[in-house]
């Protein structure tokens, strides 16, 4: 299917995992109306690897998408195709994270460990996943339960660089009606690192310790007999503490400063299962607690946030399944509702938003899966108000399927188009000093189109495969009444009059397997131009300029081989200007990191063990991803797995 070929990596041991009419191996059924969108997940291998680090850490160097990070210790945010972090939803099992006030959801406080799958969707489908969702997506999920017999125990000890100590465990209960799992982890590090001050002089970072903490608790059970089961109730907990020092800037001679930042998620699902049709509902009460302290100039502020989500679907197969019909029709009919209420020092008073919504969607696939396409249309009101109508369409089709002896070929073609549509957060409305209520919801139209090419090549006398996978993406996105903050001593958002995005992405792995080596080399790479059209600000000098922070260039690229049990790779990522006001008079210059990776896992019998070392910024680089921020140098990480598992 075009855009959404996901090869199995030769190091993934995974069970290859199907979606059919009677199972689904996601928690978020929406995810099988994306026809036409871009979807890249993140390889086991690569969870792995950055098991015990943020966020963060893995989408910067492992997809072409911008992390914008304000260094240790600092918040972390996503943009994707030039979209501003705002305008990015993230959605764990299908219910947004993103903190309601802020309108930004933190990467660098989530840990690459607690999920099981981790996907970028890029593009705006604002019809599916609601307001905000103008760049992408951020997906993060669990493996659905199997229900058969299983118990799983896994520890993780690890160290590193500049006072790091990192700790996680994992287990798993489960039988035919019943699935337990517990996932925690520990991490504290003094982050004291060395860096150039902005009197070019040479100091160790201060006040930046960070102490973190968390678990995610699931249980889910079968009500029905069957083996996949008609019907399935779950509960998820999800507590973790972040307690960060913030560090200076460069323009600063010291720092005081602190943050606490503590989140109790909770979800409950029930979903049924016929054989034409699938109920669904879910409800999600979210309370994020926020703390900034800086003894210098007195503040002690305080932030709650509370945000509940529900949402009660239905998805219908219109053909009978036995009929084996050209065409198979499905619809999917869906209602979220979504409240959230901020209160705290920065919040004039309790302020809130209500937004309920309800959505239809409809899905086609022709020619035995060759042709995949869906229609969706939203409507959303919010406290009261109705939102316009959000219509999107998109579509898949497999130009050539070959397989002929040894040599396999796959062409697709894939475009989409959407209508996006943000509205304020609570912190750009109420946010004291600086908010503004006369702030107008963002609102424009996003179109994006493809291709695909997989090749696959088998020598049966010397037993090499090569595998070839290249895909290429452009994007066209104009938005009016862009948000965006500026001033000096308070900040205050305004509307930037139309914000004009276009690029192109490209992703390119080859794997070459001959005798025991299994070769891997890859490449993600974005030309992204975010233009302001016209401004509302009158002299500010940003028609025809780059938005801020938004690189024009940014890429991943990986190579190295898999030996026997060990894995070896280097990445390389490369980051282009980023301007740090409107008019582009001042700018970050570009930077390249280096990181080598090292892993080597063995499994005799129900035990596993796992040793990995990873070498980040290899080559030292200095440099800083917003401004004033400075990033730490080279430094060390290594990690030792112990598990067992009986099936």
């Amino acid at each position: 299917m075009a855009g959404r070929l996901c090869a199995q990596p030769l190091q993934d041991t995974l069970k290859e995992v199907r979606i059919t009419e009677q199972h689904r191996d996601t928690a978020d059924v929406r995810q099988l109306f994306t026809a036409g969108q871009q979807t890249q997940s993140i390889e086991k291998v690569y969870r792995d690897l950055y098991r015990s680090q943020s966020l963060a850490n893995l989408l910067s160097q492992q997809t072409p998408v911008f992390v914008k990070s304000y260094g240790i210790n600092g918040i972390a945010t996503l943009s994707l195709r030039g979209a501003s972090a705002a305008q990015s939803t993230v959605l764990w099992n299908g219910v947004p994270i993103l903190n309601p006030a802020l309108g930004v959801a933190d990467i660098s406080i989530l840990t690459t460990g607690l999920f099981d799958r981790i996907s970028l969707q890029y593009g705006s489908s604002a019809a599916l996943f609601g307001s905000g969702n103008v760049g992408g997506a951020l997906l993060l999920e669990q493996y659905p339960a199997t229900f058969i017999n299983d118990k799983l125990v896994d520890l993780t000890l690890g160290g590193g660089s500049f006072g790091r100590r990192d700790m996680g465990a994992k287990a798993l209960w489960q039988n035919g009606h019943w699935r337990i799992s517990l996932r925690g982890f520990y991490q504290h590090a003094t982050n004291d690192f060395l860096y150039t001050d902005g009197l070019q002089e040479e100091r160790k970072l201060s006040n930046a310790q960070l102490t973190a903490g968390g678990g995610l608790l699931t249980a889910d059970y079968k009500l029905g007999k069957q083996r996949v089961g008609d019907q399935v109730l779950s509960v998820q907990l999800w507590y973790q503490q972040y307690q960060r020092e913030i560090p200076p800037a460069l323009f600063e001679q010291y720092s005081v400063k602190k943050q606490t930042d503590a989140s109790l998620r909770s979800q409950l699902s029930w979903y049924k299962q016929g054989k034409r049709s699938y109920f669904y509902a879910k409800a999600s009460l979210n309370r994020e607690y926020l703390r900034y302290e800086d003894s210098v100039v007195l503040p002690d502020n305080r932030n709650h946030i509370t945000q509940y989500y529900q949402e009660l679907g239905w998805k219908y197969r219109l053909d009978a399944p036995e009929a084996n019909r050209k065409y198979q029709h499905s619809i999917l009919l869906f209602s979220p509702l979504q409240y959230a209420v901020a209160k705290g020092n920065n919040i004039s008073s309790k302020e809130s938003q209500f937004r309920p919504a309800i959505v239809l969607t409809y899905s086609l696939s022709a020619w035995k899966g060759r042709l995949k396409a869906n229609a969706a249309l939203r409507q959303e009101w919010v406290n009261g108000a109705a939102a316009p109508l959000l219509p999107g369409a998109g579509a898949d089709f497999s130009l050539l399927e070959m397989e002929h002896q040894r040599v396999g070929l796959r062409m697709g073609l894939q475009g989409n188009v959407q209508r996006s549509y943000r509205i304020p957060t609570l912190n750009e409305l109420y946010y004291f000093p600086g908010g503004n209520v006369n702030l107008k919801p963002e609102q424009g139209w996003n179109v994006d189109g493809g291709y695909s090419f997989v090749f696959l090549l088998h020598n049966g006398h010397s037993g090499s495969l090569l595998h070839i996978d290249h895909q290429v993406h452009a994007f066209n996105r104009n938005i009016h009444d862009w948000v965006y903050w500026l001033g000096g001593a308070i900040w205050t958002p305004y509307n930037i009059a139309e914000v004009h995005s276009r690029g192109i992405e490209t992703d390119n792995t080859i794997r070459l397997t001959t005798g025991p080596v299994q070769w891997h080399v890859g490449m993600k790479y974005a030309y992204v131009i975010s233009t302001t059209v016209s401004s509302y600000q009158p002299n500010d000098g940003s028609a025809g300029k780059q938005i801020p922070y938004a690189p024009r260039y940014n890429g991943q690229a990986n190579a190295g081989c898999t030996v026997g049990r060990l894995f070896i790779n280097y990445n390389h990522t490369y980051t282009g200007y980023r301007f740090v006001t409107v008019d582009e008079s001042q700018y970050l210059e570009p930077y390249q990191t280096g990181n080598l990776q090292l892993m080597y896992q063995w499994a005799p019998g129900n035990y596993r063990l796992g040793l990995s070392g990873q070498v980040q910024n290899l080559w030292n680089t200095r440099y800083e991803v917003v401004n004033a921020r400075p990033m730490p140098g080279r430094y060390f990480l290594l990690s030792l797995q112990l598990g067992w598992r009986q099936s």
